[in-house]
């Protein structure tokens, strides 16, 4: 399973280039998921440092007036993991020589473009690529819970897939799971009962909601944010204790 880090400030084209990879990887039944999608890189480099590992990064260039830039990024990427590919999606073309001249590695380059099938065969052929390259575990080897959604109908869904459980508010007894490519799933349980078939990496948030604490990048005004952008309901009595679990710093 590779996972996949995208980040970019333009909230237009994060939802674009988010929106072409989820289709690549429905399409084309890919072994592949957006572990992290944002516009701002400092959740990136939360993230990768609260779940290490090689990922494929679909990185912007220019982050306007910020410190850092998308080369001073993927130096810090490849610092800490050097197996990981990055590849920059960018307006600049004619930057990528003074890329190769940073000596930053780079996995291939996707010109921001209003043809969305030109950028879309941008992202299928890294997707492809970065299967080849990367290695990782398949989704038969993921830890994963059996959930029961039909008259004798099961779902095998990878714990590590999931974002956060909140009890439902539309049918009673019922709580639902959402995952970090944004689906959800609707089941019958308790959240207590979830909470102890979860593991550690799991946490309450609230009352009714339980939390993936490596997907957590701030807490603040009784909402947890998570690194995709989705947010939770975080109680003040809970506060401190996700915070200090999820390793997030007071802002």
């Amino acid at each position: 399973m590779v996972g996949i880090i995208i980040c970019d400030d333009d909230r237009f084209m994060l939802d674009m280039s988010v929106e072409a990879v989820r289709l690549c990887i429905a399409k084309e039944k890919l072994a592949a998921s957006i572990a992290c999608a944002t516009q701002d890189f400092k959740d990136v480099l939360l993230f990768v440092e609260k779940n290490p590992g090689s990922y494929l990064y679909f990185l912007d260039i220019d982050f306007g007036r910020n410190s850092l830039n998308g080369v001073d990024i993927a130096k810090l990427i490849k610092k800490n993991e050097s197996l990981s590919k990055i590849v920059f999606v960018t307006s600049h073309a004619d930057m990528g020589m003074d890329i190769l001249k940073s000596g930053v590695e780079a996995f291939g380059f996707i010109e921001k473009t209003a043809e969305k099938n030109k950028m879309l065969q941008g992202y299928r052929k890294y997707l492809h690529l970065a299967l080849e390259r990367i290695t990782g575990n398949s989704p038969a080897d993921e830890p994963s819970i059996r959930l029961l959604v039909g008259i004798d109908e099961y779902v095998s869904l990878p714990i590590s897939q999931i974002l956060y459980v909140e009890t439902d508010k539309i049918v009673s007894h019922f709580v639902r799971y959402h995952t970090v490519d944004g689906s959800n799933i609707s089941v019958r349980d308790t959240i207590e009962n979830v909470l102890k078939s979860l593991g550690d990496n799991f946490i309450k948030s609230h009352r009714s909601v339980i939390i993936n604490k490596n997907y957590v990048v701030s807490v603040s005004d009784g909402v947890v944010h998570f690194a995709g952008g989705e947010r939770a309901a975080c109680s003040f009595r809970l506060k401190n204790e996700v915070m200090r679990k999820s390793g997030v710093k007071r802002a």
